[in-house]
């Protein structure tokens, strides 16, 4: 009970406190214009069982209501989350090794930055780890649950046949009840998006993506990308790693945590941007599973042959190396965040409202906005969110652009630019063309960077 509570009151401090100030990113503004539009019976062609449960608190006027009330929700499956890896590791190897696996996942860098923003990730995440935690004594939740983690996000479909393949290997007489229970939510999701348009889902747009890679981009990508999920979560791997070589009781369980792995490699979003993205939420946390049994197994076995770390126990290592890495990964951020981001949960939802502020003020409906999708969460129609793209952004001769100051350059001194109206927010620029083709004549792309120098 020590444990829980502790976990309990950890996932207090570091998720649910600080989601009152984090800044929306791109994709949670995304996330929560779909939501409201679901009120609508709008949908686009995507797993939507997130968005429909969460569409009731996206009835205020209040926009801060409309973030806050999805966040609170998420940030409650993500202590659920803690909870299931801590009662299914408690089950296989004990309350220490259950207790140091939740604590990895909570402090590693995608469960602070994520794990209290409206996205679909801890959502995915709660059914899967659900449906481990059934399986001996409700298979047929179990399969279940494995079905609507694929509704909540399409990246858990690659999981459900090897999640099948564990059924048959243990549960041979109620295979046949698993396999339709389980199959019944995903061919009804894929029926879903294949109805509204199956080649704009993500199915169709990752498929896309890596097609057009190429083996030789898609292999550099990757190896990349598992080179920095070393670096960025070292006691997981090692722990995880440890775990599965030396015990072999356990090691079916690999058949529903594997897929999650391998099929990050066929994630856009993994292989362009690397593992501190939010795709890595559902992959660590299964691995926490494991990562506490061998880390402590690990340590025992160096503990008589390396005497300095005899100093401190196992569960005080793993506090100091993980203080450590929060501190090592804020300072990080803070200095090569291309975006500013203000630390690995990035706190500025005050800029956020200036933008609102701003907007609501200045802007008129019928104007054309690009750039952050913040035009969305204030009901302008005439909107279109281009990411990174600064180029298109401008080519498009928005009346409005809201971006990130180190995205773009002006051509001259912009306090001499009679023709732009510009805002400064923090780390945000919103660019009002007071003349038609303003925005095209004076402004140009940056040279972008996912990570650079900040003095």
């Amino acid at each position: 009970m020590k444990e829980r509570n502790n976990l309990i009151l950890l996932w207090f401090i570091l998720i649910f406190v600080p989601l009152f100030t984090l800044r929306l990113f791109q994709d949670e503004m995304l996330y929560l214009n779909v939501s409201k539009k679901v009120l609508q019976f709008e949908f686009l062609p995507r797993s939507s069982l997130v968005f429909i449960l969460t569409s009731p608190l996206m009835v205020f006027k209040s926009v801060d209501l409309r973030v806050f009330l999805p966040r609170i929700a998420t940030s409650l499956i993500t202590l659920l989350n803690l909870l299931l890896i801590y009662e299914i590791a408690k089950r296989h190897y004990g309350k220490k090794a259950g207790f140091l696996g939740s604590l990895m996942f909570l402090l590693s860098f995608v469960a602070l930055r994520y794990g209290a923003r409206y996205t679909l990730e801890p959502w995915g995440t709660f059914f899967v780890l659900l449906a481990i935690y059934y399986f001996d004594e409700k298979p047929l939740l179990s399969a279940l649950s494995v079905g609507l983690a694929f509704c909540a996000r399409e990246t858990w479909l690659t999981t459900c046949p090897f999640f099948l393949g564990y059924a048959w290997k243990k549960k041979r007489k109620e295979f046949l009840k698993i396999l339709i229970v389980s199959a019944l939510p995903i061919a009804l999701n894929s029926l879903f998006m294949a109805l509204i348009n199956l080649y704009k889902s993500p199915l169709g747009y990752n498929t896309r993506g890596i097609l057009s890679f190429g083996v030789s981009k898609i292999l550099s990508h990757a190896l990349r990308g598992w080179l920095e999920f070393l670096i960025g979560y070292p006691l997981i791997v090692v722990g995880f790693v440890y775990a599965v070589l030396k015990d072999s009781k356990n090691r079916d369980l690999l058949w529903i945590i594997l897929p999650s792995l391998i099929t990050l490699n066929g994630v856009n979003g993994f292989l362009l941007n690397g593992p501190f993205e939010r795709y890595t939420f559902g992959p660590l946390a299964l691995m926490s599973i494991f990562a506490g049994h061998g880390i402590i197994k690990l340590y025992k076995e160096l503990k008589p042959k390396i005497k300095p770390i005899n100093l401190l126990t196992v569960e005080k290592w793993v506090a100091v190396f993980l203080i450590a890495q929060f501190v090592f990964f804020n300072v990080a951020v803070l200095k090569l965040s291309d975006i500013g981001a203000n630390g690995i949960q990035d706190y500025g939802y005050w800029y956020d409202r200036e933008v609102f502020r701003i907007l609501k003020e200045n802007a008129s409906p019928d104007e054309f906005f690009v750039g952050t999708p913040h035009p969305a969460l204030l009901g302008f129609e005439n909107w279109k969110w281009i990411d990174r793209n600064i180029q298109k952004a401008i080519e498009m001769n928005p009346d409005w652009l809201i971006t990130f100051r180190s995205w773009i350059k002006f051509r001259e001194n912009p306090n001499e630019v009679q023709e732009l109206e510009i805002y400064s927010v923090g780390s945000y620029l919103v660019i009002h063309a007071k003349e038609e083709g303003a925005i095209k004549e004076y402004i140009v792309p940056s040279e972008l960077r996912l990570w650079e120098f900040r003095s």
